[in-house]
């Protein structure tokens, strides 16, 4: 997931994000979501579908001491202000880590910044409906997080357009109907190929077994005895790379001049399964 990613990337730790709370509101209502959290919002014309995120006091305090390698309990009487700016990367990199999982075509400029929630004007517009998403970082494995007394985890947040979140779920399902009807597709083609092969069919009278030195002698004119063969039992054989697979049974005859094989039984039923399975 993009969160634990970025977790990964700033705080070098292994996290498992929880959604606390999501609710969608305009860009009038969830100005105040955040709280006291520190806000950013991109500047600019951009491609991304994350409109805004945040991070708390906890989160920006842990990412400021591991930047200026001090320990975090020495951060907690730190100016808002500084906090608030010392955040701000690790919060362009929420916005990168999240805007690519969300959208896998979409590249940051290396110029592309974020600012304050309050200084980017009109980032969330008033009228037009949000998805906002709270998280914390408490999850993971047990040193993920030393907490100190009774500190409490780091939380993000997120900030979505409605109408990109619906044009993502739309393109998911129409990637998933796209997907299966490849594979029918395709399962259609190999059916329709491997029906079409050709198979070559043996009208067998008798089978004798020998050896190979008796093979070895046969000779032209030679006449070799089949006791109780009948000539309206011939067995009707299909090679396959398995070996010989049975079709049928008949007799000789002829038909309209020539010779025939006119079956007395029908095709056993799991060769018919079979191809009907292909």
């Amino acid at each position: 997931m993009a969160i634990a990613q970025w977790a990964q990337d700033v705080y070098s730790l292994s996290v498992t994000p929880d959604l606390i709370n999501r609710k969608v509101l305009t860009g009038a209502e969830g100005a105040s979501y955040f709280g006291k959290a520190y806000a950013f919002v991109p500047l600019g014309i951009h491609a991304s579908t994350v409109m805004a995120v945040a991070v708390d006091r906890c989160a920006a305090t842990k990412y400021a001491a591991g930047r200026l390698r001090q320990d975090a309990g020495s951060m907690k009487n730190a100016p808002d202000l500084f906090l608030r700016l010392m955040s701000e990367h690790a919060a362009r990199n929420l916005w990168i880590r999240t805007s690519s999982f969300m959208a896998k075509d979409f590249v940051a400029e290396s110029a592309a910044k974020l600012t304050d929630l309050a200084g980017g004007g009109n980032a969330l517009e008033d009228e037009t409906s949000y998805l906002f998403a709270h998280y914390t970082l408490g999850g993971g494995d047990e040193d993920s997080w030393l907490l100190e007394g009774d500190e409490s985890p780091p939380e993000v947040y997120l900030a979505f357009r409605v109408s990109d979140i619906q044009k993502v779920v739309r393109q998911l399902q129409s990637g998933s109907v796209v997907h299966v009807q490849a594979e029918q597709d395709g399962r259609d083609t190999l059916r329709k190929r491997v029906r079409g092969s050709t198979v070559v069919l043996d009208a067998v009278l008798h089978s004798v077994s020998m050896t190979i030195g008796e093979c070895s002698r046969l000779e032209v004119g030679q006449i070799i005895a089949l006791p109780d063969v009948k000539m309206n039992k011939l067995d009707l054989c299909a090679e396959t790379v398995n070996g010989s697979l049975p079709i049928s049974q008949g007799e000789l005859g002829a038909w309209k001049g020539q010779r025939a094989l006119k079956l007395h039984a029908p095709v056993p039923e799991d060769v018919i399964k079979e191809i009907a399975e292909i």
